[in-house]
């Protein structure tokens, strides 16, 4: 079966106007936002134990990705008794 470009055209402006498609679109944003503020918490926990601020790792994780360490030796704890 061959669509005409204009049968294609409806068909597609069909499948954006779906309201189960702007649905979706509302989840998967919720989803992203909720993603980021895990990431800024992941981020102040790494912190915690590295002894750099959460900032730097935010900045040092967009310019190398997942493969970002850290840039100054971790910060020993201290045990209390």
């Amino acid at each position: 079966m061959k669509l005409t470009k204009s049968q294609l055209t409806e068909i597609i402006k069909e499948e954006l106007d779906d309201e189960s498609n702007s649905h979706l679109v509302l989840v998967l944003g919720k989803l992203l936002n909720k993603l980021d503020d895990l990431d800024v918490s992941l981020d102040y926990l790494s912190a915690a134990v590295t002894g750099e601020g959460p900032l730097d790792i935010g900045m040092a994780q967009q310019m190398f990705g997942r493969a970002a360490g850290p840039m100054r030796a971790p910060v020993p704890l201290k045990e209390e008794i």
